[in-house]
């Protein structure tokens, strides 16, 4: 890295964090022809607190086609803002997101994929979109955790292999979305997701919900049957059955529940450097405002 880009890099790192700590928790990243790349030639920095990335979750998002030709500045900046709504309207309103905001870094991609909606099955079924990525994911992007392709066109989203796909106001979406991706969590809706038995979320047996010591302080084993196979599940996760960011996609982000944070503490905890995150005050469904950050022990 030549010293002009380390100064540049600098640069930008400054004036995220100064937007950070004067603007009360609100991201404002102007981009500019001097912005170096983070990775290859397509991926450079939206908010970045951790230069080790062993040592944090790397979200990278990349637009659509519809946000047009990312050299023109004026396009790669509409992309940009939407980004900093994602990330303070979606991550930052969910306390076991909001809380471990240290030990996460999101980057952006000039390069555009696409979005496609697809008709259901023969038997009615719903069936995924199909998605076109660019090839610079697999290279550029191969260091990322999470990936969301942001689409402007309407239509309901999936993800899988730590892909997903979302509408830049699909706030609750891509937060549920990225419980998949990075926390390997379940879907925990009824009828039509993705079940696998994970304790202390979801148990393919009445049996060995109620016989889990792990959700002990929260155990209130309820069942679904899926519309998939026939198959009957056992969710764990208190008194809390609605309003769980695991239970539904949409705009308005819900909290995570005791049996998700189970899962994504453990997650934390396996970073490099082991950091200390502050469990939720409150799990779901209340809705909340963040106004600092929390302590962060990087």
């Amino acid at each position: 890295m030549t010293i002009l880009n380390t100064r540049r890099r600098l640069r930008v790192m400054l004036a995220l964090l100064s937007a950070f700590v004067l603007g009360a928790c609100q991201i404002s990243r102007t981009v500019s022809d001097d912005d170096p790349p983070a990775a290859g030639t397509t991926v450079f920095e939206m908010y970045v607190l951790q230069q080790d990335r062993d040592r944090a979750f790397n979200i990278l998002f990349v637009p659509d086609t519809a946000y047009g030709d990312m050299s023109v500045l004026a396009n790669r900046q509409a992309f940009v803002d939407d980004l900093a709504s994602v990330i303070e309207n979606a991550y930052w309103q969910n306390r076991a997101y909001f809380n471990g905001w240290g030990v996460y870094n999101y980057y952006y991609m000039t390069s555009a994929g696409s979005v496609a909606e697809r008709p259901p099955a023969a038997d009615g079924s719903f069936r995924c979109p199909t998605v076109t990525w660019p090839t610079q994911v697999a290279t550029d992007g191969a260091f990322a955790d999470q990936i969301v392709l942001i689409h402007r066109n309407e239509l309901r989203d999936c993800g899988g292999g730590g892909r997903a796909t979302a509408e830049p106001t699909s706030f609750r979406t891509i937060v549920h979305e990225t419980g998949h991706g990075l926390f390997g969590v379940p879907d925990e809706y009824c009828c039509d997701g993705g079940y696998f038995q994970m304790a202390p979320v979801m148990y393919s047996s009445r049996a060995a919900c109620t016989g889990d010591a792990a959700n002990a302080g929260w155990r209130n084993c309820q069942s679904f049957t899926s519309s998939r196979d026939g198959s009957v599940w056992w969710r764990s996760q208190g008194n809390i059955t609605t309003n769980l960011i695991m239970r539904n996609s949409g705009d308005e982000v819900w909290e995570s529940g005791p049996a998700d944070w189970a899962v994504m503490a453990a997650a934390y905890q396996s970073l490099s450097g082991s950091p200390t995150i502050t469990a939720p005050a409150a799990f779901a469904p209340a809705q909340w405002s963040y106004t600092v950050p929390p302590p962060w022990t990087p």
